[in-house]
């Protein structure tokens, strides 16, 4: 794990984070005051980076989906104190569950997209020359 990163994090809190740093990103990707992307390398990183995360989220949601059943099976899916009933609970578990599993399909086709996209920017992610000017891909 990034040594940045601390460990105590629960999976929720994990997920937010994560969240937060795409958002991060985006708004510097445009910034009109700040650095945003200064050459091509910078943005076949991103893309080299975002298909590592993609890679990783099919499994995530599986993970997620197959929590929801496991504590579905055990019979720890309860109503929340609010007052719906057993069965509003039971309904949403599995209404839950049915869209991590599509949400992981197209996670899954998401990540095959960005692997392909990262594979085709490659070339221009090489490094730039220390010392001298970096000179932009047309």
């Amino acid at each position: 794990m990034n040594p940045t990163v601390p460990h105590h994090l629960s999976v929720a809190e994990l997920a937010a984070e994560a969240a937060e740093l795409l958002r991060v990103a985006a708004d510097a990707s445009h910034r009109g005051g700040g650095p945003g992307l200064l050459h091509t390398t910078e943005a076949a990183e991103a893309v080299g980076a975002l298909a590592g995360l993609t890679a990783r989220l099919p499994e995530l949601l599986d993970r997620l989906e197959a929590f929801l059943s496991s504590e579905q099976a055990a019979g720890r899916i309860a109503p929340d104190p609010a007052g719906a009933d057993a069965y509003d609970a039971i309904r949403t578990a599995r209404d839950a569950r049915e869209q991590l599993y599509e949400a992981g399909r197209t996670a899954a086709l998401l990540a095959d997209c960005m692997a392909a996209a990262a594979g085709t920017l490659a070339p221009l992610g090489a490094p730039r020359t220390a010392g001298g000017p970096t000179v932009p891909h047309a």
